[in-house]
Order: structure tokens, then C-alpha cells, then sequence
């Protein structure tokens, strides 16, 4: 068969095969490598091959290039468990996950080591007994963390201790048994296999490491940030991290290591990188786990041959040292962390599971000529059978383990919240006018982890001609500017200014498009300045603005008139109904109140009046003052939970004729400096229409107004 064609039809058996297994695993709630794995080896010398030998001949009999593309998965496979790994985590470890971790790590290792140095000399390799010993006893100590979490999350069980500690503990094991294995494997291409070439394979780690610390980790930082400040190309950044991952993983290579070893570490630099964009690390996800890791994982499955497992007895072995090292290790180490014995022995099931990083590691042996075809057999199943098996053994374990005090709390803690910290990104485009202020204020303060950033917009649609600058020299004011601008921003955001960058641009079609564009470049959050002087829904630039805004979108207005809010705002008014968006204008209200020290007060109003005089029957009766009581104890409790400063919060409830009217009422009784409204377009047609409280509200509110509007999946 012509080798062009050959390839073609191999990517496409593999991509197709293995989607259609993956989908049944993952319908049998199993993980989707499975039936990826299950894939190559349907297709490879274990079925295909034997069934019908002249078709496996014709089609893999060349596997050069498959191979090159199944390399190239791996690098970004460990790009991703790198990205997965936060280093940070090795530093707070408590007593419980560093005694799980230590010994989930140790007794294993033990036990493949002494299986290493039992096993006939038939299995040894070029390298020696002692490579082979100790790249069995890697192989039986590693843990699948990314496995681990997928079965933790199939099974409700993220927010238990024991699945944190699980987590962490494989985060240290694995990372530990990539340097120890990056060491083997320069042993294996040494000469020898004598201590000289081990120390010189560990010195070149440590020199790598130290210069990941020293050098790498500062510089893409820094490169990382002007990168996603100046480029303009779509998915640069992403670009950037592949190039990168690469050229780290033929560094490792170069000095004899393989190179999974630099991608993982440049996966792990990428984590530490607060500015790098969460939406950039799922494309490379999806690319990735869609065409990359089948062809990886389906090259493993077509280099198995389960009929070269002669020894039942050697299988038995490697898989009850793998599942019994975890399982005692951890239980051993759990107990000298003062951890419960049922929940010790769920730690050790859940990092039990080899998965992915077992079959890493045994495709690693293969290549490097540590393992024979027999032995990486006899590791590849005992990877699959330990993933298998995991969630199995584990759920009749879960109820057994007693559930804390900690553990309820934090499953009531809410999840996925509007306003997220670490990596939040919001972009403020400004260009002068009387609300830049404002909004820059607020954007600056939602800004509060490290990784938080907001970006000053300055969109120049044209230089201004000598005689409109001479103009309004003329009549005492200003031409404006983008260093103008920035200045007034830099100002308004104060001591979180640390957070702001900025960047101008050129107009693109419209000054409309323009804002969007950039908007679509991973933003959370949109923030602009609406003037009050006209009435928004009849102004068509933010109409355009709010119709195509790819994030959530935030539109402030300053007081009337010319008088500057005074900064920072103290007293915030949030209207609430019970809606999404009234949650979502909340959550950004709390998020400013958290980093200012400003004092929510949360308004429920109930209507009073029929507003159809044609059906009295529909008449609202008031709701008493007992009622408004239990209503008020009932909104504290409930938004105190979403709020980490109580004593701040203040529940009232209100009647009135209309909501309008109660809520104009009480914004002119309570001094407030800002009322945040939730709002959503709920125009079939080319009119905004935000609903006829909100267009009334934003006339007649006496104090600055965020209408925050949020992003709802498939709708404008």
C-alpha cells in the first residue's frame, strides 16, 4: 500500500475506532483512555494481527510517521499534567498527605524492586538488572492524577478530605517519580549502568530544575504577559506555550533524558503563570485529547501483543504488588497522619490508578529498551486493570468514611462563582468620558488574586486635525489622549493598580467591532462607561455592545452632572428577585465590597398594587411586618453564605406600588453611592430591551449605577 495513504488511513481507523470505544467506556462510566487504548490494541497483533494478518501487515506494517504524531501527543499529554500540577501544593502539605505521600511512594517502590531483582534473566535488559529493577519499581509507584480526578469528580467525591489528600499526595509522587525515572533513563543510554552515569543523568535534573526556577519560570512570565498584551494574532499565546513545551522537551532530550521530563516541567512553569489565559490551556485540551492523545494511546494499544504473555504468575505479580504497595502504603502513611483506616484505604484505591501516566511510563520502557515486549504487555494491563478498578473498589468504601464538620461546610460552599479570582480578566475600554473613572475603579478592585488583570482599552479612531486641537485650546479644554486616559484610570484604580495594563488600537470598521474583537481574546468581564445624559437602549453603540458582547458585560454611569463619585464607594444597594442575573449582580458587588471594605445592603420588593386594574382578584395583599421579618432573617442567611464579611450585610424588604417606585425610594433614603442592577436583553428584535423596571431605574437613581449584564451561553 503507497505509504501516503497508509498514514492516512491509520490516523483515521485510530481517530474513528477509538471514538466509538471511548464513548462506550465513558457510557459504562469509565475513563475515555480505555477505550482508547482498547483501540490500538483491537487494531494492533492482539486481533487484527491475528485474525487477519495480511490487512495488519498492509496497513501498520509502516508506523514511522504514526509514531512521530504519537510522540508529539505525549509531549502535549505531559504538557497538561504539568498545567495540572501546582507546585505550590508540595509546600502546604499537612501532616496526613505528606505521611500518604511518603509512603503511598516508598512501599511500592519496595515492592518493585525486590520484583525487579526476583524476575528470571530472560527479562533483563542490555542496560542491566538494576535499570530494570528500578524502572519496574517507578512504574509500580507513579499514580494517574489526571485519572484520579476524573473518577473523583464521576463520583461526587472532590470536596471530601480524603480525595484532596489524594490529590496532593499523587501530585508529589508523580513529580518525584518523573525526576527518578528522567535519571533511569539516562542510565539505560549511558555505557553502563554503573553509579557514574546515574550521577551525571541526576546532575543534568537538578541543573534543569534549578534553571526552570532560576530562569525559565521569571522569563515566561514576563514573556507570557507582553505576549498577551501586544499580539494581536488570534491564539498567539497558545503558539508561544506549545513552542515553548517543545523546545524544553528537546533540551531534556539532549541531555539524555526523555523528553517528557522538560514537558512536564514546562507544563508546571505554565501553572505558576497567574496571567496565562485559562482559555488558551482548553484549546490545547481539546486539540489535544480529541486527535493527539487517540494516536498516542492507540500506538500503545498496536505495541501490545497480549499473545506474547506467557507467564500468568509474572501478570498476577506486578498487579498485586501495584494495588497492595498503594493500598499499604497509604493506609500506613495515613495512619502515622492520624487519618481514619477506611479513609487511609480510600486513599490508597484512589491512587491505585495507573492509568495514562502507567502507560507513559511503559511505552517510556519500551522505546528506551528497559522493558522486552512481554514485560510492557504484562505493565500495560496492569495500567488498565488498576483504572478499572479504582472506582470499583471504592465506592462500597466511601460510605464507611465518616464525613466532618469541614467537609459539610465546604460542600455547601458555592461553586463556579460570577466573579473568579486567579484568573480573571476584564477589559475596560475608555476614551475619556465623564464614567472612565468609575468604571476603571471598579474593574481595578474585582481584580484581587495574583493572576487577576484588567486591560485600559484606548481605541484611537483618528489623530485629531491642528485645528480642532486649536479649537479646544481655545475654549479651555483638553484634546484627549491616550496617556490622558490611562493617567485617569491609573488614578481611579489606586492601590490595586498593580493590575492594570494598557494597550490602544487602531479602529476596525467601527469603534464597536473594534471592542468586541478584543473583547472575544478570552475576557471575563467587559466594562464600559454609559453616559447618563441620554438614555442607554436608545444609544445604538451600546446597544451593538451589549447584542454581541462574547463575556459579561458591565455598563456604568456616574451621578448626573459633572460631580466625581468619591472613591472608593461605601454603601451598595443590590435589588434582588431571586433571578440569575440578580445572583450574578451579587457576586460582583460582594467581589468590590471584599477588596474595599464597602457595606451591601440587599433589597427584595414586593409590589403592592395591581397594575391591571381589570383583575382585582390578582391584587397583591401586603405582606405584614412579621412576614418582612422572616424574609429578612431568611436573605441573610442565605447571602451571608456568598458573602465572607456578614457584618457588612444588610436584608431589607420593601413594598411598593410598583418596583420601580420602591426602588427609587430607597436609593433616595439610603444615601447609597452605588446600586448594582442585574439585567438581560429580552429584545426578539434590533431594540435592546432590558424590561421596563430597568429603563425607568437608570433615569431616576439618584447615585452611580452598574448594570451588570451577564453572558448566557447561546444568547445575545
Amino acid at each position: 500500500m503507497d505509504e501516503h495513504a497508509a498514514i492516512l488511513i491509520q490516523v483515521a481507523t485510530i481517530l474513528g475506532l477509538s471514538r466509538f470505544l471511548s464513548e462506550a467506556a465513558k457510557r459504562l462510566r469509565q475513563p475515555t483512555v480505555l477505550g482508547e487504548l482498547l483501540a490500538g490494541m483491537v487494531l494492533g497483533p492482539s486481533l487484527l494481527g491475528w485474525i487477519w494478518p495480511g490487512g495488519f501487515e498492509a496497513v501498520f506494517s509502516n508506523r514511522k510517521t504514526l509514531d512521530s504524531l504519537a510522540n508529539i501527543g505525549l509531549i502535549l499529554l505531559m504538557l497538561l499534567t504539568g498545567l495540572e500540577t501546582d507546585i505550590r501544593v508540595m509546600r502546604n502539605l499537612g501532616r496526613a498527605a505528606f505521611m500518604s505521600s511518603a509512603f503511598g511512594l516508598l512501599v511500592p517502590f519496595g515492592f518493585g524492586l525486590g520484583l525487579g531483582f526476583a524476575l528470571d534473566d530472560a527479562y533483563l535488559p542490555e542496560a542491566g538488572r538494576l535499570v530494570m529493577s528500578l524502572f519496574l519499581a517507578t512504574a509500580l509507584s507513579v499514580s494517574a492524577m489526571p485519572v484520579i480526578a476524573k473518577i473523583l469528580i464521576d463520583l461526587g467525591l472532590m470536596k471530601r478530605n480524603f480525595a484532596v489528600l489524594a490529590l496532593s499526595a499523587a501530585v508529589v509522587d508523580d513529580t518525584i517519580g518523573w525526576v527518578v525515572l528522567a535519571a533511569i533513563t539516562g542510565m539505560a543510554s549511558g555505557e553502563s549502568a554503573m553509579l557514574g552515569p546515574l550521577a551525571v543523568t541526576i546532575g543534568c535534573v537538578a541543573v534543569f530544575c534549578t534553571l526552570a526556577v532560576v530562569a525559565f519560570h521569571p522569563l515566561l512570565r514576563w514573556f507570557l504577559k507582553r505576549t498577551d498584551e501586544f499580539l494581536h494574532v488570534p491564539d498567539g499565546e497558545m503558539v508561544v506555550v506549545v513552542a515553548i513545551t517543545f523546545l524544553l522537551a528537546a533540551a531534556t532530550e539532549l541531555m539524555h533524558v526523555h523528553a517528557v521530563f522538560g514537558a512536564f516541567i514546562a507544563g508546571m512553569i505554565f501553572r505558576q503563570c497567574p496571567t496565562l489565559n485559562a482559555e488558551i490551556i482548553h484549546k490545547i485540551e481539546s486539540v489535544t485529547l480529541a486527535v493527539f492523545a487517540p494516536l498516542f494511546f492507540g500506538a500503545i494499544g498496536l505495541s501490545v501483543n497480549l499473545l506474547s504473555l506467557t507467564s500468568v504468575g509474572l501478570a498476577a505479580a506486578v498487579l498485586a504488588a501495584a494495588i497492595f504497595g498503594k493500598v499499604l502504603g497509604c493506609l500506613v502513611g495515613g495512619l502515622l497522619g492520624r487519618l481514619g483506616v477506611w479513609e487511609s484505604v480510600g486513599l490508597g484505591l484512589c491512587m491505585s490508578a495507573r492509568g495514562s501516566v502507567g502507560l507513559v511510563v511503559a511505552k517510556i520502557g519500551l522505546d528506551q529498551g528497559i522493558l522486552n515486549e512481554e514485560l510492557f504487555a504484562v505493565l500495560v494491563m496492569m495500567a488498565v486493570i488498576t483504572t478499572f478498578l479504582a472506582p470499583l473498589t471504592l465506592k462500597p468504601i466511601v460510605p464507611r468514611i465518616p464525613v466532618s464538620e469541614e467537609e459539610r461546610l465546604r460542600a455547601k460552599s458555592t461553586e463556579g462563582r460570577f466573579v473568579p479570582s486567579g484568573q480573571l480578566k476584564i477589559l475596560i475600554p475608555a476614551s475619556g468620558g465623564p464614567n472612565a473613572r468609575l468604571g476603571g475603579h471598579l474593574a481595578a478592585h474585582l481584580c484581587q488574586g495574583e493572576g487577576d488583570r484588567c486591560t485600559a482599552l484606548y481605541v484611537a479612531t483618528q489623530k485629531p486635525s491642528w485645528w480642532s486641537a486649536f479649537k479646544a485650546r481655545a475654549r479651555g479644554k483638553h484634546t484627549v489622549d491616550a496617556e490622558t486616559v490611562f493617567q485617569t484610570l491609573r488614578e481611579a484604580a489606586g492601590k490595586h493598580v498593580q493590575h492594570l495594563s494598557q494597550r490602544t488600537a487602531e479602529v476596525q470598521e467601527s469603534l464597536s467591532r473594534t471592542i468586541l474583537a478584543e473583547a472575544a481574546k478570552g475576557y471575563h468581564f467587559l466594562v464600559m462607561g454609559s453616559s447618563r445624559e441620554g438614555h442607554p437602549v436608545y444609544d445604538p453603540f451600546v446597544t451593538s455592545i451589549v447584542k454581541g458582547s462574547p463575556c459579561h458585560l458591565v455598563l456604568v454611569a456616574g451621578k448626573e452632572g459633572e460631580e466625581a463619585e468619591t472613591l472608593p464607594l461605601r454603601r451598595i444597594l443590590i435589588p434582588i428577585n431571586g433571578s440569575y442575573v440578580s445572583d450574578a449582580a451579587f457576586d460582583l458587588a460582594a467581589a468590590y465590597a471584599t477588596a474595599t471594605g464597602a457595606s451591601l445592603h440587599v433589597l427584595y420588593i414586593s409590589e403592592s398594587k395591581n397594575l391591571n386594574p381589570l383583575l382585582p382578584a390578582a391584587a397583591h395583599a401586603p405582606i405584614g411586618e412579621h412576614m418582612q421579618d422572616i424574609l429578612r432573617v431568611t436573605l441573610k442567611e442565605q447571602f451571608a453564605e456568598r458573602f465572607p464579611h456578614p457584618e457588612r450585610l444588610e436584608c431589607h424588604v420593601r413594598e411598593g406600588e410598583s418596583v420601580t417606585t420602591a426602588l427609587v425610594e430607597e436609593a433616595h433614603r439610603g444615601n447609597y453611592d452605588l446600586v448594582v442592577l442585574g439585567a438581560e436583553n429580552k429584545s426578539l428584535v434590533e431594540r435592546l430591551y432590558l424590561g421596563a423596571n430597568i429603563e425607568a431605574t437608570i433615569l431616576d437613581v439618584p447615585c452611580a449605577i452598574a448594570l451588570v449584564i451577564p453572558k448566557v451561553s447561546g444568547k445575545r
